[in-house]
């Protein structure tokens, strides 16, 4: 008896096929972490506008925006304050879309020029958003900028 590939056999194959690749992604979904990246975030969404709105129109007004630039030679992220206001506290949020742990926060400590220096060697390639929450003469500014950083 000799074996001929058919029309009937070409079916069963398709559906074999598929059925296989259906049941390997199933399997693969599982050990996919589908978490939230943020915890509460509902919670955070909901006063999104209200707070984080008002601290951005606050730093549109600024003369002089702060700005945020990342030297690629050097592999440094320098954040530059406007000259003109004082006493600036809050903290500088390094922030990983895909992954939290890799998430980091620094205290705004400036130097004499309004500037913080930020060595980047260590963090991992990629996309990152970076997120200035900060205050100074008791109004609150909040500045973001994505970068990606090689």
């Amino acid at each position: 008896m000799k074996f001929r590939f058919h029309w009937g056999w070409a079916i069963a194959v398709f559906y074999t096929s598929f059925v296989a690749i259906m049941v390997y992604f199933v399997f693969y979904s599982k050990t996919v972490d589908h978490s939230l990246v943020r915890d509460n975030y509902y919670d955070y969404d909901v006063g999104y506008e209200k707070l984080i709105g008002k601290k951005k129109r606050n730093s549109a007004s600024l003369s002089t925006p702060v700005k945020i630039d990342y030297d690629s030679k050097n592999k440094t992220l320098i954040v530059d304050f406007p000259d003109s206001l004082k006493n600036i506290t809050g903290e500088i949020w390094f922030y990983r879309v895909n992954n939290e742990k890799l998430d980091k926060k620094y205290s705004i400590k400036t130097d004499s020029l309004n500037k913080q220096v930020f060595d980047i060697n260590n963090f991992i390639k990629g996309k990152w958003k970076i997120t200035v929450d900060w205050k100074s003469e008791d109004i609150e500014y909040l500045d973001e900028k994505e970068l990606y950083f090689n």
